[in-house]
């Protein structure tokens, strides 16, 4: 395995040179393979060799990349006035990651929420106490993320801005931003692909391909996708998924490049219940439940999604200084639904679990609309980078619910299942349609007071608009939100640099629908985040730690008159500090991790959860990665690269809702990646939770967990041309 250590230019000329100098060192690598006489391979191989800023030491630098957040701030990441943590596709291979919530697992503040086999795992990820909304290519998808929490194979990075980012990305999740970069296509031909197997009969086939469409025309595509057919560690749950993705990039003259990425994911498995907190976290009396337990009906709970995504953007150069850039995205949601639900246990009768359930289907359509003109200018001799623009969201959502009015108990000790050939009966519950048009618009300067110290400020005003048809009646309503950023970062070198900023965001999903004793409909919620931090990063140190607080203010909490009505006066408080970087100890050996303390508190909340901790907000979490490379004399050239990664992580006990008094016990985990290369092949051999430790995660309800993954271990062969 060869790495590239890269000293990152300023100018985009030096950008072009140094892709010409990677496609030089790789030919070189490969000749050397070959045993082909060149000036790399008659270096000895611990010998470094420049070739036009490229050095090729055999680790990779360790300084921030030098991308901006979201293809959208215009801000490389080191003058970003906000924590962001970058996880590479790299690292994601190393690691064996299978779902975003693996992913996850490299970031300290973050809660990697359910595993996979859950009903939506998107719904339970959380960044610095909060929900974390996705993106893709920094456009909002609306869902989109809920159908395959696994499509993962056309993920280049990961970029996770911890905090509210409500100027630039609109509505958001309180916590913070997972905004997923695409691959993009290559101009010179690669093929990649792989087959996995493992522990409870996994199955899973990837392949990738880019390259040149037509040269002369700059046209290159790539085409990614996965197939996976697996059982799972719970009963009667299959896994059958699929996800396709096309990406284009088309330069018809050298101001303009065009880019397109469609996707199209759909899953297909049991809508599992979870398992009851009695037998779990609390003790039934009789006997510890299994994680594989289903409680549902095997006959009667699928859960089928599946999900178009277009995305189109032209980067329009109109000068050296200014790029015209328009967005368009149509993303969808579909599914057809069996849900059974798990409820308290029967009074006096710990393991009879009382249930419910219903049936529906959901369509939901999604289109953004973007303008963004950005470019920089002077005055009075102070260099300003603008950024600002337009955006439209148009969504329409259709949504039909049946209650299951004859759905029995169950005995967790001897299940029964009702419904092997007749349905549970269904009676009409709602028929809702929601159609929400947003109007935004945004601004953003980064004035450079000197080379070394910048100040940043931005500002939104979102117009929304809400039409509503709930079993036939219809509302209209119309709210308006305004967020702003304020920030600095100040750089002493290029190693050092110290960043503070004030940011805000809004959301309207947690408040909509929901009606004030006034009569009004509830204000769109709100939250904010103070930060400080310090970064530093050389080629083999990367540091950074940031102290913050973040709030979740103007939620809705039952009122004390009637509990059919709210109120908005929520507020939720995390006073947090938090730690993360990686560090190439020697040529071999490379550690990296992190940790997070979360101080959470309910401020004001429902009267039983007023001054409680957070739900499922753990006090004290962590990872620690070794990655050791073993000596090349031992296997190259011969007999190709070997490397092993062994990571730990822990999560701290955390109360399992604002309200309730059961405890979620702290766990840890262990991982194994074994890397072998030699050539065009590979062999990673992964092990997940080797310890296999008992563990669950919170859900929202106070009813019901779902258990982690237990002890996972399997084979990937890959194969590259």
């Amino acid at each position: 395995m060869t790495r590239f250590t890269a000293f990152t230019p300023t100018r985009q000329a030096a950008a072009l040179s140094l892709l010409l100098a990677l496609g030089s060192a790789a030919t070189a690598v490969r000749a050397a393979d070959d045993g082909t006489d060149t000036p790399a391979a008659t270096q000895a191989a611990d010998d470094p060799v420049t070739l036009d800023g490229v050095e090729v030491t055999g680790v990779k630098s360790l300084k921030p990349p030098a991308v901006t957040v979201g293809n959208k701030s215009g801000l490389p990441l080191e003058r970003v006035p906000q924590s962001v943590q970058v996880l590479s596709v790299e690292d994601l291979d190393e690691r064996g990651v299978r779902s975003i919530g693996d992913a996850l697992r490299a970031v300290p503040s973050a809660n990697v929420g359910n595993p996979r086999v859950a009903r939506y795992q998107s719904f339970s990820l959380k960044i610095r106490g909060f929900l974390a909304d996705q993106q893709r290519n920094g456009l909002r998808q609306r869902y989109f993320e809920d159908v395959d929490a696994s499509a993962i194979s056309n993920i280049e990075r990961i970029e996770v801005l911890k905090g509210p980012g409500g100027v630039l990305y609109g509505q958001s999740a309180v916590g913070g931003l997972l905004n997923i970069v695409t691959k993009t296509p290559q101009a010179q031909f690669d093929a990649s692909g792989n087959a996995s197997f493992g522990s409870f009969d996994q199955k899973t086939l990837a392949a990738d391909v880019t390259g040149p469409i037509s040269r002369e025309q700059r046209l290159y595509a790539r085409v990614t996708g996965e197939i996976e057919r697996s059982n799972t560690y719970t009963d009667f749950q299959k896994l059958d998924r699929e996800n396709v993705a096309l990406g284009l990039s088309w330069q018809p003259v050298d101001a303009v490049i065009a880019h397109l990425n469609a996707e199209w994911h759909q899953r297909n498995t049991a809508n599992n219940p979870g398992l009851p907190v009695t037998g779990t976290l609390r003790s039934n009396g009789v006997a510890e439940l299994r994680r594989g337990l289903f409680l549902g009906e095997p006959n009667f709970t699928t859960l089928n999604a599946y999900a178009p995504l277009v995305q189109a953007w032209v980067d329009i150069q109109l000068s050296d200084d200014w790029t015209l850039t328009p967005r368009a995205q149509y993303s969808g949601f579909n599914t057809d639904l069996q849900q059974i639900r798990v409820l308290a246990p029967q009074a006096g009768n710990p393991t009879l679990i009382n249930r419910n359930g219903r049936n529906g289907q959901e369509n939901d359509g999604y289109s953004v609309f973007q303008l963004d003109l950005a470019g920089r200018f002077e005055t009075f001799g102070f260099e300003h980078r603008l950024l600002t623009g337009v955006e439209q969201n148009l969504e329409r959502s259709l949504f039909t619910q049946f209650n299951l009015s004859n759905v029995g108990s169950i005995d967790v000790l001897n299940p029964v299942y009702t419904y092997d050939s007749v349905a549970p009966a269904g009676t009409f519950a709602f028929h809702s349609v929601q159609n929400i048009d947003t109007l935004a618009l945004y601004f953003q300067d980064v004035l450079a007071l000197t080379d070394q110290w910048d100040v940043t400020g931005a500002v939104r005003q979102t117009r929304i608009l809400a039409d509503n048809i709930f079993n036939g009646a219809a509302d209209s309503t119309a709210q308006a939100a305004t967020t702003f950023q304020l920030g600095s970062t100040f750089r002493f070198d290029d190693r050092w640099s110290v960043y503070a900023g004030y940011n805000t965001g809004f959301d309207l999903e947690a408040n909509a629908g929901s009606r004030t004793p006034s009569g009004g409909v509830a204000e769109p919620e709100e939250s904010d985040q103070a930060e400080a931090g310090v970064r530093y990063a050389t080629d083999t140190l990367r540091a950074s730690a940031a102290i913050f607080r973040t709030r979740r203010k103007n939620f809705v909490v039952p009122d004390a008159v009637d509990p059919n009505l709210f109120t908005q006066a929520g507020l939720v408080r995390v006073d947090g500090v938090e730690f993360e970087g990686a560090w190439q100890a020697t040529r071999l050996i490379q550690f990296s991790g992190g940790y997070a303390y979360l101080g959470a508190k309910v401020v004001r909340g429902d009267a039983d959860d007023s001054g409680r901790r957070l739900g499922d907000t753990p006090l004290h979490s962590g990872n620690l990665s070794v990655e050791a490379r073993l000596p090349a004399a031992w296997f190259e050239p011969k007999f190709g690269t070997v490397s092993l990664r062994v990571t730990g992580a822990y999560v701290g006990s955390r109360n399992l809702t604002n309200t309730s008094a059961v405890e979620l016990p702290d766990y840890g985990t262990l991982d194994l990646g074994l890397h072998w290369t030699w050539r065009e092949l590979s062999v990673d051999l992964y092990g997940q939770n080797l310890t296999d430790n008992r563990y669950f995660t919170a859900t929202g309800s106070s009813n019901f967990v779902y258990a982690g993954d237990p002890r996972t271990v399997f084979v990937r062969f890959g194969w590259r041309y």
